[in-house]
């Protein structure tokens, strides 16, 4: 039995969790440590672990598991000394802190030995009944979970299937994931474990599998294309509709190579013509190899004429091919404005990007920058402005991270809707201490009381009492603005807030907006939002909008990117670019923020300067839909089109390998470590399933910085 005295000593029990086929520890290390000592679980968890901390206590090294049914991957934890593990430099996923079995209070007395209060508990999983095989389960599931920096809305299934309400593991700055396990709760059995944060990271999952499927191939004509698909069709009709483990190998093995070869194809055609050499390029994505074959089918079936044509070709499934991009240097960046985020964004990201998410988390409040318990809630609530507000900018930057730093993306342009302006000085290395705006937009009465909320403002504007109330809303109406514009005088409380496309927003006074939308003949798509943002009321704010926006800039600014602003379209700033210095950025944002958005004036002006490919960096795709419309309607659709890094509804992953499918065939400069990694990754596994033997031993990943 544990000692259930409050006088126990604290344990600091290093552990990793590892599947049966993961790589064991190099040589050197082991070479290092004792030899390993193997204990079962059997038909007593509590006694099997008690043994395995007693001997990690005498020093020993230890892999504790579990009997596993046929055809089952064995889970191991490996236990050691936190001493021995630091001695080692070996980064632990967690530490075993406390212990306590046969009381009913045995949370109290785990968490006294850790030294721990239960406040500082930021996950708690009780189970009335479980098995042993199911208790060391969950044990190893909870280690993983640290590791992974994962919660998970319910406790995992036996068979380690993970939640669709899965999401980051978010804590308060600078403070240590610390989670319980109790089992045989309320009974005089009951037992408790305290797991608490260490500085290992599990490796990141791949974003390319043998059920997400993605092949680039090039060439310089039509002629080279077509071989190209035609052998890829062949390597790939070989492969059966039901793929065993050595398919899965040999599938993987090939993207890799595919990738490599394209590598090499660019570096050769750079190498032999020059830096801005063209190789059109096709890419081919799709859930199966039966589903790559029928999007090879579809594009041999089109290629000519879509080469003759010059056009844009892409599907549902992701695969693209444009012959004939005029995108380089013509990235353009573009950031949404508020009301874009919504519950549950980005679930998957920190699975297959753990580093990115380690680094935001050190940089400032990952939490708070997407405002974590309404957006990743059991009920997500709706969100005020300011929260709006705040999201939208943390979800802008969290993208632009992931394009930037891991996938070298670098834009030519940057442009924002609405607020988004905000999000790209604060995305792109222009403000030193975005993070700081955070707290600041969740008290400024510009976010809480003026523009909105009680719409302070808009009292003063229109000469209300307190007692007087307001009711506001705004309406998407299909309606040219110069219509809107002529009606205005006779309803002085609606305003035209934002010009986009064929559609207008009209905003103010529900009672007038609705009359003036019925004398239009008008239907009006109510947001059921309110905010004055973009209305005359919001001037009254101006100078208090400039103070808020006036930040500290970095040290170092970016040299290679031209910042374009809606406020340059403005009659007194004559189209003049904003300097890159703290005040002019602030005088810009005000006056974007207090004056009518002519967003389709925007896109034209950036069309004008060099902009081409935008590339929507937020959540949700609603910026590229208003893009596509003013692309049509000014019929410019062959050489400017967008991409989104992300949409509502799909799969965060899905969705981002279609914006790098759509950058590779644009022929824009990136990065395919992030793809390649991931495959490599898969191949070492796969061959180490392959010969694994009895005694491998689980290795740690890659470390987190303290």
């Amino acid at each position: 039995m544990a000692d259930s005295s409050n006088k126990a000593m604290p344990l600091r029990i290093a552990l990793l969790a590892q599947a049966a086929d993961a790589a064991g520890l190099s040589a050197d290390i082991l070479a290092s440590l004792p030899a390993v000592q193997h204990i079962a679980v059997n038909d007593d968890f509590n006694a099997a672990l008690q043994t395995a901390i007693q001997a990690v206590n005498q020093g020993q090294l230890v892999q504790l598991t579990s009997q596993c049914k046929p055809n089952e991957p064995q889970h191991c934890l490996l236990m050691l000394s936190g001493l021995a593990a630091a001695k080692n430099k070996i980064h632990p996923h967690a530490y075993l802190a406390g212990f306590a079995e046969g009381s009913v209070n045995s949370i109290e007395i785990a968490l006294t030995q850790s030294r721990r209060q239960k406040a500082d508990l930021s996950h708690q999983q009780t189970s009335e009944t479980l098995a042993a095989d199911q208790q060391f389960l969950a044990f190893f599931n909870m280690v993983d979970d640290i590791a992974r920096r994962t919660v998970n809305a319910t406790a995992h299934a036996a068979n380690n299937t993970a939640n669709n309400k899965n999401h980051y593991w978010f804590t308060e700055p600078h403070k240590a994931r610390v989670a319980s396990l109790t089992f045989n709760a309320h009974s005089d059995s009951e037992s408790s474990l305290v797991l608490t944060q260490a500085t290992g990271l599990q490796k990141a999952q791949s974003l390319l599998n043998a059920s997400r499927l993605f092949f680039v191939l090039s060439g310089l004509n039509e002629t080279e294309l077509s071989v190209q698909l035609e052998q890829l069709k062949q390597r790939l009709t070989g492969f059966p509709d039901n793929l065993t483990a050595n398919d899965n190998a040999t599938l993987i093995s090939l993207m890799a190579e595919n990738l490599k070869q394209f590598q090499a194809d660019i570096s050769s055609a750079i190498s032999l013509t020059s830096v801005n050499a063209s190789l059109p390029t096709i890419v081919l994505q799709g859930a199966s190899v039966a589903a790559v074959l029928q999007e090879i089918s579809a594009i041999s079936n089109t290629l000519p004429k879509v080469i003759a044509e010059k056009s844009h070709y892409k599907t549902p499934a992701g695969s693209c091919f444009s012959p004939a991009p005029n995108s380089k240097g013509g990235v353009t960046f573009v950031y949404p404005g508020v009301g874009t985020v919504y519950p549950g964004m980005f679930r998957e990201f920190h699975q297959y990007f753990p580093a990115l998410f380690a680094q935001l988390e050190r940089e400032g409040n990952l939490k708070e920058m997407l405002q974590a318990e309404k957006t990743y809630g059991e009920n997500p609530a709706e969100m005020t402005l300011g929260e709006l507000a705040i999201a939208g900018v943390g979800s802008s930057y969290l993208l632009t991270q992931l394009l930037y730093e891991e996938f070298a993306v670098k834009p030519d342009f940057a442009l924002g809707y609405s607020k988004g302006e905000a999000s790209m000085w604060a995305s792109l290395g222009v403000w030193k201490n975005p993070h700081a705006l955070i707290e600041l937009t969740q008290t400024s009465p510009i976010f809480t009381t003026a523009i909105s909320g009680k719409l302070t403002a808009v009292r003063e504007a229109w000469q209300l009492t307190d007692a007087e109330e307001i009711t506001w809303n705004s309406f998407v109406v299909r309606c040219d603005s110069a219509s809107i514009e002529a009606l205005l005088p006779e309803f002085p409380r609606a305003y035209l807030a934002i010009i986009q496309g064929d559609t207008c927003v009209l905003a103010g006074c529900e009672a007038t907006c609705r009359a003036l939308l019925k004398k239009l003949g008008k239907r009006g798509i109510a947001a059921n939002r309110v905010t004055a943002m973009h209305t005359t009321p919001a001037l009254s704010q101006h100078s208090q909008v400039t103070e808020f926006y006036t930040q500290p800039l970095c040290d170092q600014l970016p040299t290679n990117i031209k910042f374009i602003s809606a406020a340059g379209l403005l009659p007194q700033n004559q189209n003049v670019p904003v300097n890159i210095d703290s005040q002019s950025i602030a005088n810009s944002i005000a006056d974007t923020f207090c004056t009518t958005l002519d967003f389709t004036a925007l896109i034209r002006t950036a069309r004008e300067q060099g902009a081409r490919l935008f590339v929507e960096i937020g959540a949700d795709r609603q910026t590229s839909t208003l893009i596509d419309k003013i692309n049509r309607t000014d019929n410019v659709t062959t050489e400017s089109c967008t991409v989104a890094a992300n949409a509502k509804g799909g799969e965060d992953i899905v969705t981002l390998l279609k914006c790098i499918a759509q950058l590779i065939t644009h022929q824009i400069p990136l990065s395919l470590s992030p793809l390649l990694q991931g495959l490599e990754e898969q191949v070492n596994t796969l061959k180490l399933r392959s010969a694994s033997s009895a005694n491998t031993t689980p290795n740690t990943t890659q470390g987190e910085p303290v």
